[in-house]
């Protein structure tokens, strides 16, 4: 491990006790426990989607330096001898997604996110992409509410995947970014490049899309209407939003007598509003600071 706290070897990583809790175009995720009872989580990468191994461990050994209170840091990796035995390790987080909090709450026994945690996780989320975009100048690159984590119980937001690409080949980093494109995240300056790849504008309309998940309490990956050219949830939404039909936007849940009112319209309205404008044409897209700004500004009148 990069801070020397756990010192591991091929027999004892071999001998753990492992479970699967997830697959992405990157590979599968373990929790994976040893005998001391520390649990880990292990992405055990696909085979040839990486770079070679010099590049790879010098990449990993930098991500592993960026720390941050909403960040699933890399606390290191495994090269085995064999090209697919290419491990990432971080500590297993006691935490459900964001995606689960709004479509599996029920299936999950989650309580639904009340609008107040909806928009602490808007401007958390917000606040650690200020941190990557400016401290460190680099994209978190696959923002989507499966990498957003909220830990049990007390709902703290956790980044997780952040800078993959930088270890990856550019067929790697491809099939990341068209994974992005199915699920609703791509932005559609993405579409006209042969080698798409992440950067700091990319990040701004991925977030914008979480916003929109967070304010419709819809998957961005859905179909979400029956009108003619309306696939996406950007599309839906920018529909509504230019007929003036705002409240059909926002979730159900949040529009109940618990919720309604006029300052959660308000607080609802003001962020469709930064939402929309994070998926503006990358000339017109603010940058993640302005971002950040706004939301704190949101959340500072909501509580006054």
């Amino acid at each position: 491990m990069f801070d020397g706290s756990l010192m591991l070897t091929t027999e004892e990583l071999s001998s753990a006790s492992a479970e699967i809790i997830g697959s992405s175009c990157h590979g599968t995720l373990y929790k994976t426990t040893l005998e001391s009872g520390h649990a880990l989580a292990i992405k055990w990468l696909r085979e040839g989607i990486t770079k070679g191994k010099q590049e790879f461990a010098r990449e990993v050994k930098k991500l592993g330096t960026i720390k941050h209170p909403s960040l699933v840091s890399i606390q290191g990796y495994f090269l085995g001898q064999k090209e697919h035995e290419r491990l990432i390790i971080s500590n297993y987080m006691n935490a459900q997604s964001m995606d689960s909090y709004l479509n599996e709450a029920d299936k999950r026994n989650l309580q639904p996110l009340s609008l107040d945690e909806r928009l602490k996780v808007a401007v958390d989320v917000a606040r650690c992409l200020n941190y990557l975009h400016n401290e460190k100048a680099i994209p978190h690159g696959n923002l989507k509410s499966t990498n957003i984590l909220l830990e049990t119980p007390n709902r703290n937001v956790l980044l997780t995947d952040y800078s993959l690409h930088r270890i990856l080949t550019p067929a790697g980093t491809a099939e990341q970014v068209l994974k992005a494109g199915a699920l609703g995240y791509r932005p559609p300056e993405f579409a006209r490049s042969n080698k798409p790849s992440p950067s700091l504008k990319s990040d701004v309309y991925a977030f914008g899309v979480v916003l929109l998940e967070l304010i419709t309490g819809k998957s961005s990956g859905e179909i979400v209407s029956g009108i003619a050219g309306m696939v996406e949830l950007t599309d839906w939404v920018r529909f509504l939003a230019e007929e003036n039909q705002f409240s059909h936007c926002f979730d159900r849940f949040l529009m109940d007598k618990q919720h309604s009112g006029e300052r959660s319209y308000r607080i609802l309205h003001d962020l469709l509003k930064v939402a929309l404008r994070c998926i503006l044409p990358p000339s017109d897209r603010p940058d993640i600071t302005t971002v950040f700004e706004d939301l704190s500004t949101i959340s500072y009148n909501s509580s006054s």
